[in-house]
């Protein structure tokens, strides 16, 4: 395979969708705009509100690139040397090792953000005494989402299924590397039984939504799909290939879109669509935006702090600032300030890191919890 999606890819795609997550957390209902009057010129409001609602695909996004990065992961540093499949000792070091990451990524943000909402802006969603401790920690530990007890930001509900991905992926790599496509029957079948009314959009909540991401992502990821799609030409001329192409894939991306606003897809096909779509734009965007000049550089200098702009932005536009935000008038200009001061935190938060080689103690406490599972993995086992 002479195409590979790599990490800079990953960067433009990552940086994409969190401008895209940005203008939908801002944008996407009148509510979020706190009774402000903003102009959304040239676009009328219907529009501009189906537009950034629309940017919802960029939550499926991570979803899949997770699934997809971590299935690339696996495959390089577990299965290796014809190795088919993952073993009680690579699973546990796995998964000891990637939640570790996602909490200490999530630790600093979670720490300052947290403080300053607390002791500045008066915002204590937690409570007191003993249930402001207990709910403190489910939040920090990326439970509360799925738990449902108070976040201080609702947004940080992703951490609960940042931790659900990881812990799936295992069992759905060695599905896959056994049943191949197969791997689809459990994440469309099990929601079933869990809910009856599963595939009525109504009864669909953020624990839900993105399962089917995670397959997808393994599959696309193992079979180096997007790259094979990639180096695919219509006819024997590159570059008339390449123009039919983009006519063909934003046509089908647009009628993606499309289908997702449909009053039927959301009451029939909302966990397929909410998978489907997210593909096709990570595809579109590989094929058509990963390799222009400058624009890659724009997109994977944003995607590089995804995650902090992720974890805090939210702070921006509805705790701290709110009123300053949306008072700005101008749609480019709320955007623009959410996602400036984002970004700006962000930089220091990376820079903070690397002065307290934040890096290295994340990379100590992922051997030693490594270390302290795998000396208790055989005793678990004999027990078993």
């Amino acid at each position: 395979m002479k195409l590979s999606l790599s990490k800079n890819d990953t960067l433009v795609i990552k940086g994409v969708a969190i401008i895209f997550l940005v203008f939908y957390h801002s944008m996407a209902t009148k509510q979020r705009l706190l009774g402000h009057d903003i102009s959304f010129f040239p676009f009328t409001n219907y529009y501009a509100f189906y537009i950034f609602e629309s940017m919802n695909v960029c939550v499926g996004t991570f979803a899949f690139m997770s699934s997809f990065g971590l299935t690339r992961t696996i495959t390089h540093k577990y299965l290796k040397n014809g190795k088919s499949s993952l073993g009680a000792a690579e699973s546990t070091d796995f998964l000891t090792r990637r939640t570790i990451s996602l909490m200490m990524a999530f630790f600093i943000p979670f720490v300052a953000c947290t403080s300053v909402s607390l002791i500045f802006a008066h915002h204590n969603p937690y409570g007191h005494g003993e249930t402001f401790v207990l709910n403190l920690i489910m939040d920090m530990l990326g439970f509360a989402g799925a738990l449902g007890t108070p976040m201080m930001v609702g947004t940080w509900w992703y951490m609960s299924f940042a931790l659900i991905i990881i812990f799936l992926m295992p069992m759905t790599v060695n599905l896959y590397r056994k049943h191949g496509i197969g791997v689809l029957i459990p994440f469309i079948v099990l929601p079933l039984l869990i809910d009856a009314k599963f595939y009525n959009g109504t009864t669909l909540n953020n624990m839900t939504r993105w399962l089917l991401c995670i397959p997808f992502g393994v599959m696309f990821a193992d079979g180096n799909i997007f790259e094979q799609m990639k180096e695919m030409t219509i006819g024997k001329n590159k570059v008339l290939s390449k123009i039919v192409k983009f006519i063909l894939w934003t046509a089908i991306l647009l009628l993606a879109f499309r289908l997702r606003k449909q009053v039927w897809t959301w009451k029939f096909a909302y966990y397929i669509i909410s998978t489907v779509l997210p593909v096709i734009f990570v595809y579109w965007l590989y094929e058509f935006v990963c390799g222009v000049p400058i624009i890659n550089k724009l997109f994977a200098f944003f995607g590089k702090y995804s995650s902090d702009i992720f974890f805090m932005h939210t702070f921006i536009r509805a705790v701290w600032f709110p009123d300053f935000t949306y008072s700005l008038k101008y749609w480019y200009a709320v955007f623009a300030f959410v996602m400036g001061a984002s970004l700006v935190m962000a930089i220091v938060a990376d820079l903070f890191r690397k002065l307290i080689s934040w890096g290295k103690l994340t990379s100590f406490v992922s051997e030693k919890a490594s270390c302290l599972t795998a000396k208790a993995l055989p005793l678990q086992t004999k027990d078993a």
